[in-house]
């Protein structure tokens, strides 16, 4: 089971560039008229979609722990929503005025983001525990991983591409 669920995390990985590059829906605005908030915003429930796409791929539930488990997750997906938001934001700020930023501006930010990693690491540690009452122990840990796994690709790509604080 392991190496499909391998197959299928990779495969949505290398997928996300050709899911972000298909044409808008014609009832979407053209992505030139949105804002970088609403692209970010999409993306972001884009990856959710796909995160819970292979939580539903990756492991088997009854009927009766379906009906625990999905709004338990949907509801972790918000909060976990409600704290990147404020990470993306975070950055989206920081791109804009770290040329100007001195010493103190510079080790607000990282702690910051530190904190903010800190209130994800909580999160899937509360959520791991809490899946666990309504799933197995070992399924519970199995979905945490997989959130933290799909996770580390868009971080890795959104902190490349800004410059370190100086």
């Amino acid at each position: 089971m392991f190496k499909s669920g391998a197959v299928v995390v990779l495969g949505l990985v290398f997928a996300l560039p050709v899911l972000a590059a298909e044409p808008p829906a014609e009832t979407e605005a053209p992505a030139s008229q949105k804002s970088t908030k609403q692209l970010l915003a999409e993306f972001r429930d884009e990856i959710q979609t796909i995160e819970t796409e292979v939580v539903f791929k990756s492991i088997s539930l009854t009927a009766d722990e379906a009906s625990r488990f999905w709004p338990l997750f949907k509801k972790f997906q918000a909060e976990k929503a409600a704290i990147i938001d404020g990470k993306v934001e975070a950055v989206r700020e920081y791109a804009s005025e770290y040329a100007d930023l001195n010493d103190e501006e510079s080790v607000r930010y990282v702690q910051a983001l530190l904190d903010r990693d800190e209130r994800i690491h909580d999160l899937r540690e509360e959520y791991l525990r809490e899946f666990a009452k309504v799933i197995a122990p070992g399924k519970a840990a199995r979905v945490i991983h997989i959130s933290r796994r799909l996770a580390l690709p868009p971080v890795r790509r959104l902190t490349s591409a800004i410059p370190l604080v100086h």
